[in-house]
């Protein structure tokens, strides 16, 4: 089965935050790297469910999974035949609204 991506507003808005913040060093490296995580995020379309469980889940109560991209968390939820981005953060980071799908 391969399943529809919708990125939330949200996830969109951390994507170009990431390329500004690479950039802001190298925007070569920036734009490849957007592109690289781009195509991470696309492989969910195939078999979203290998990715576990993210740690919020429980305290969330929805089946929350985190696939990891480099340091990167990408936070989503998968409907039917809908995966729901709705986030995409730095691994480091503690404090961030999910956000509801």
């Amino acid at each position: 089965m391969k399943y529809v991506l919708h990125f939330m507003p949200k996830a969109l808005n951390d994507l170009a935050e990431i390329r500004a913040y690479i950039a802001a060093d190298n925007q070569v490296r920036a734009n490849t790297y957007a592109e690289e995580l781009w195509s991470e995020v696309q492989s969910l379309k195939e078999m979203p469910n290998r990715c576990s469980l993210a740690p919020e889940a429980p305290k969330k109560g929805r089946d929350i999974r985190h696939h990891m991209v480099g340091g990167y968390r990408v936070l989503f939820v998968v409907k039917g035949s809908t995966i729901k981005v709705l986030r995409i953060v730095h691994g480091a980071r503690t404090r961030f609204a999910i956000g509801r799908a």
